[in-house]
């Protein structure tokens, strides 16, 4: 690394970090760390939200859907897509604007050495954890009186939610859940391709848990605690309970989810004698 009027530049040293370093160069971090994330916001967004679109107009698809008798017609989905816009121009994308000298101050750079596949791991693991804490409490407290009447309702237009309602919501709510999301990579990181990384897996994540769909081979079901599509949409469909964004054991711990399982031993008890009168 070289010293140049008092900036370290850091010199790549695996094929991957050049190319990034590459890409930095050219854009400009100071452009990067603001537009860039938006940028990159919306690509990671709207790619998520692709293939549970798809799904849509695949019939064999059809028997995964959570609550099969809603259809996600063309209005809802436009309208949704207005809204989910307008808040990503004239919400996040000043915000990232306006924080810029702040979010540069505590140290986030674009140009640094990349970090290690099991720390970049790491660092998602604990986003996740610290994200799911944060959200927990907060969309808890979002469902009481002034809070869920005059701001969280918003979120809950969709009763049956599909992907892109993910982030439909007040933009006072994308300012506060904002500060959850960030929280791992600011603590953990600071560099930009972890920012990225982390937005890229969580967007995904969020997209996936409003998608509507449960497939039984996704690779989640493997995670311990993990709440998924499933758990998530109860929460859309009744409006109380399942509060968490990604675990399943605050809500286990605090009696939130109660109803939820409860349908769910109902639902099972009703399939086994189903299953019985058939046997007979």
């Amino acid at each position: 690394m070289n010293d140049t009027l008092g900036q370290i530049v850091y010199q790549p040293t695996n094929a991957l970090e050049a190319l990034w370093f590459n890409f930095v160069d050219y854009f400009g971090e100071d452009f990067l760390i603001s537009y860039g994330t938006f940028f990159a916001h919306e690509i990671f967004y709207f790619l998520a939200f692709l293939p549970f679109f798809l799904c849509d107009f695949v019939h064999a698809l059809r028997k995964y859907k959570i609550q099969p008798t809603k259809v996600n017609d063309w209005k809802t989905q436009f309208n949704c897509l207005l809204k989910v816009m307008g808040t990503h121009i004239f919400v996040q994308l000043p915000m990232m604007i306006v924080f810029h000298p702040a979010i540069h101050s505590i140290g986030l750079r674009a140009r640094v050495p990349l970090p290690s596949g099991w720390y970049l791991l790491f660092v998602l693991a604990v986003s996740f954890v610290l994200e799911d804490a944060y959200f927990y409490f907060v969309h808890r407290f979002l469902h009481q009186g002034f809070w869920y009447k005059y701001i969280h309702k918003v979120h809950h237009d969709h009763a049956s939610p599909f992907g892109m309602a993910a982030e439909y919501a007040h933009p006072i709510e994308t300012l506060i859940l904002g500060v959850g999301t960030c929280l791992g990579p600011f603590l953990l990181s600071r560099d930009l391709f972890t920012l990225w990384a982390w937005l890229a897996v969580r967007l995904f994540q969020t997209v996936e848990c409003h998608s509507g769909y449960d497939f039984p081979w996704n690779p989640t079901k493997l995670i311990p605690f993990w709440g998924g599509a499933h758990f998530h949409d109860f929460h859309h469909e009744t409006f109380v309970g399942n509060y968490s964004s990604t675990f399943t054991y605050f809500d286990r711990l605090f009696g939130t989810s109660d109803k939820y399982y409860a349908r769910m031993e109902m639902r099972k008890k009703e399939e086994e004698l189903l299953a019985n009168k058939k046997a007979k």
